[in-house]
């Protein structure tokens, strides 16, 4: 009896916890999928999340046209890579969320860098960073520049977010 006891409250410990850790990973991925209308910076989604702003990647003239939006819910600050849904005379009309990086926990040094931030300018390898590179890193502005310690390229034919190297990754930053 007092093993099946110790079994049951060692259970009762481990569920809750593995929930939490499963809660964790799953969160970003219940994005996927979730259509939405076009919104101003600054603004609350009706699931929640504050939008803070995006933009457009790759041809801006097909269809679907695929952007990058940077969002928050709570504390948990995020990248999605969307697919527009709809246009009309004035542009697009919504967006579908394809995939999702989040990040739960930032340090205080850490910056989420979008490459259409205009303080911020990347090469890699020399080679000028096309527009659908977002990464996460540190600015030093003594030195005016942004080291990345993790980065990922928008894959527009998976409709995924890439992992690629940082090494042969520079940037520099110039204060707004």
């Amino acid at each position: 009896m007092m093993l099946v006891t110790k079994l049951l409250v060692s259970l009762m410990l481990i569920f809750p916890v593995a929930a939490v850790c499963q809660l964790k990973r799953t969160d970003a991925s219940s994005y996927i999928g979730y259509k939405y209308k076009g919104v101003l910076p600054g603004k609350m989604l009706p699931n929640g999340v504050k939008h803070f702003g995006g933009g457009l990647i790759g041809d801006v003239y097909a269809n679907p046209v695929y952007g990058i939006s940077e969002v928050a819910h709570g504390k948990t600050k995020m990248f999605w890579l969307e697919a527009s849904t709809g246009q009309d005379a004035a542009g697009i009309t919504g967006w579908q969320v394809k995939d999702v990086l989040a990040f739960p926990v930032l340090a205080k040094t850490d910056y989420l860098l979008f490459a259409l931030d205009p303080s911020i300018e990347c090469t890699r390898n020399n080679a000028q960073v096309t527009d659908d590179l977002v990464a996460i890193g540190r600015i030093y502005r003594r030195k005016g520049a942004f080291i990345p310690t993790k980065a990922w390229i928008a894959n527009l034919v998976t409709a995924k977010f890439d992992k690629i190297p940082t090494a042969g990754l520079k940037c520099t930053y110039s204060e707004p």
